[in-house]
């Protein structure tokens, strides 16, 4: 089971409700619950946007990573090869444009992969991981895991295009067509632009490659309606021992939607008419604020 989303867009509360019933995510997870080996090997955009065309050093890593989540198999000498190249890669670049993750930081990285991980207590429910970046890979993970199940988190834009998590933003937006934005009055747009592009994109290829195996949980609707929301979520992880208390107990972690502030956050700001059109066409409405109508 994977979850992936554009930055801010609530996968680590999706990611704790798996680790409530019993997944198994990596021991090696950041405050989010991030995976943080999947960080390591692949949330490298300038590597990416080289090995793109050529998916077979891609799986060669996917290959390496399954091997460490599982803790079986040898690692190749090709797999150590790709190892060492994405720990020297984040030591020199860092993971974003910000340089996170540079210096010693894939060393300790390194380390906790290499290491035996932690004897459960007891059996998962099941296991895989979360990282939001995962969202661009979805072909090579689709190839690699026949079997390959998918959460994608969507957050309405707005909340995104006035979040300060906008990593995502600088690392991929170059894969489709978007600019880093030159100026701080650019960034809610340009903001918005790849949130609207990388679901699009995501949805497409999640709902032709996987179909019933690609599941969408909409964080806005979440919140609202959390006990309905999450049986739908645990019929799609066909968890077993699902009912009502259990309902109840994780929908006690999901804070209530706050009043939206939206609009104020963003005016002053252009944000061109066919990007709201497009917040509406995929279902998130549109406060009625004629400052930006």
């Amino acid at each position: 089971m994977v979850i992936g989303g554009v930055g801010g867009s609530g996968t680590r509360v999706v990611a704790k409700i798996l680790t409530d019933i019993g997944y198994y995510m990596g021991s090696d997870l950041n405050d989010a619950l991030d995976n943080l080996w999947f960080t390591l090997l692949f949330k490298r955009p300038a590597w990416f946007c080289r090995q793109k065309h050529l998916q077979a050093q891609v799986i060669k890593g996917l290959t390496l990573f399954e091997k460490r989540m599982k803790n079986k198999g040898r690692i190749t000498s090709g797999e150590w090869l790709f190892l060492i190249a994405a720990a020297l890669d984040l030591m020199l670049h860092g993971h974003d444009h910000l340089r996170s993750g540079s210096g010693i930081w894939p060393l300790i990285r390194l380390k906790n992969l290499l290491a035996a991980p932690r004897k459960p207590n007891q059996p998962y429910s099941g296991w895989g991981w979360k990282e939001p970046n995962a969202h661009i890979y979805l072909d090579c993970l689709n190839r690699h895991f026949p079997e390959l199940r998918f959460i994608l988190v969507i957050r309405h834009g707005l909340d995104i295009a006035t979040g300060n998590n906008q990593a995502q933003l600088y690392n991929w937006g170059p894969l489709f067509g978007i600019a880093p934005p030159k100026t701080h009055r650019n960034l809610p747009a340009a903001s918005l632009e790849y949130w609207i592009k990388a679901n699009q994109t995501a949805l497409s290829k999640g709902r032709q490659c996987l179909k019933d195996r690609f599941y969408v949980v909409r964080f806005d609707d979440l919140q609202k309606n959390p006990r309905a929301e999450l049986d739908q979520l645990l019929v799609f992880l066909n968890y077993r021992g699902h009912d009502a208390s259990l309902i109840g107990r994780l929908s006690k972690d999901i804070a209530p939607p706050q009043n939206p502030r939206r609009w104020q956050a963003l005016n002053g700001f252009d944000l061109p008419d066919a990007f709201l059109e497009d917040v509406r066409k995929m279902g998130f409405p549109i406060e009625t604020d004629q400052s930006l109508v």
